[in-house]
């Protein structure tokens, strides 16, 4: 009988670890899912002004400019910037009573990564999943890549110098045209005082 029980136990509890491995492991690959995608934004937007990157995201997720501008003043990454506000956007929609606002649930999210949580933890703690928040974040990496501004090195714009239909043609094709030779007067001076 004591065999029995232990044993009873012993499976009960393989069967629950053996439950609640797939939601740790889920919650684990959706957390390095949004690290690929905060790295991704980080490099990719070097070549978009930061004008423009603004603008992106104050569109995308609906709110004024100067609430990016202040994330970025506090040295936070275009990646972290698009997350956070990803994940505002989810915890706002799972209370809306509480954080009837973008901006309110931002505050909340940017209190708990101050005390160094990461990005499944504070998901867990305000009681909602990073699946959605992985979505937002990958649609904003591939927004802020569209973005048709980007910066140049060089200000002064560089005109491309007019070339007609058949010089173009001819360049393609590599047929190279004769180009016939001016009159030269000074020849025909010179034939006239030679006879």
């Amino acid at each position: 009988m004591k065999g029995t029980l232990t044993m009873a136990v012993l499976g009960g509890m393989i069967m629950l670890f053996s439950l609640s491995t797939p939601l740790w492991a889920r919650v684990d690959a959706d957390e390095a899912q949004l690290e690929t995608v905060r790295k991704d934004i980080d490099r990719d937007s070097t070549t978009t002004r930061d004008a423009d990157k603004i603008q992106s995201l104050a569109k995308r997720f609906d709110v004024a400019p100067d609430v990016i501008q202040g994330l970025r003043a506090n040295k936070q990454g275009w990646g972290s910037i698009g997350i956070e506000l990803a994940m505002a956007q989810e915890f706002s929609k799972t209370d809306p009573n509480t954080y009837p606002k973008l901006t309110d649930a931002l505050k909340q999210i940017e209190s708990l990564r101050a005390r160094k949580m990461g990005w499944g933890q504070i998901a867990k703690e305000l009681g909602f999943k990073l699946g959605p928040v992985v979505s937002a974040a990958q649609q904003t990496r591939n927004e802020l890549r569209e973005n048709p501004h980007t910066e140049q090195t060089d200000t002064r714009k560089i005109e491309k110098p007019l070339v007609s239909e058949s010089t173009a043609r001819n360049e393609m094709t590599g047929w190279i045209e004769h180009v016939s030779r001016p009159e030269h007067p000074a020849r025909s001076e010179r034939a006239a005082r030679a006879r």
